[in-house]
């Protein structure tokens, strides 16, 4: 995704191990579980094809100091993953937090000088999901929903495209991707060549 073949940051690594985990899955159940890669492909193109969106919220990152990944059930592990990208490419404190641990914790740190991602999709923890995104958004904190329902609850939206519900955790982290990438354009920053990271370790 990136525009060079050096890619410290591994985003192709990440989603072709999604794509491969799909595959698999589908052989495992003997085609019981079907996907339409084709299809989904063409929804993922329309993400790339139209960034101006993503590239206008990235520049709202410029300046915070701290953001928050919230996600539920499978879609937590993305909010994982998103937090380690915004780490490594933009060096903003970035943490990923699940959904039902919202009130354990993560819901002291939120306010005004916060940034919240919120990967909402219409799924099983959707109506969940933006339950917590009204009480973050009640601290003060701005909510950045990714999600293929917009919301008032949302100060921005990013939208995913429609698909089937298994498919969701890879629909959301291509825009994540792009987020953090711009991010750390904005804030000039390589994304290629993080600070202190190194593609392999030649050190123990």
């Amino acid at each position: 995704m990136w525009t060079r073949n050096w890619c410290i940051a591994a985003t192709k690594s990440f989603t072709s191990q999604l794509v491969i985990l799909y595959k698999i899955v589908q052989r495992l159940s003997n085609n019981k579980i079907t996907i339409n890669f084709e299809n989904f492909s063409t929804s993922i193109l329309k993400i790339l094809e139209n960034t101006t969106k993503i590239q206008q919220i990235a520049k709202e990152l410029k300046e915070i100091s701290d953001i928050y990944i919230l996600g539920r059930g499978i879609n937590y592990p993305i909010a994982i993953e998103t937090a380690l990208k915004l780490k490594e490419l933009t060096y903003i404190h970035a943490k990923g937090i699940a959904g039902g641990e919202l009130k354990h914790g993560p819901l002291a740190l939120m306010d005004s000088n916060v940034f919240v991602i919120i990967i909402n999709p219409n799924d099983s923890t959707y109506l969940d999901t933006l339950t917590s995104a009204r009480e973050i958004k009640a601290r003060g904190a701005k909510i950045i929903g990714v999600s293929d329902i917009e919301s008032d609850v949302y100060d921005y939206w990013i939208e995913m495209p429609k698909i089937d519900e298994v498919l969701y955790p890879i629909s959301e982290i291509i825009p994540l991707q792009l987020l953090s990438y711009y991010a750390a354009l904005e804030k000039n920053t390589d994304p290629d060549y993080p600070r202190n990271l190194a593609k392999s370790v030649t050190v123990k």
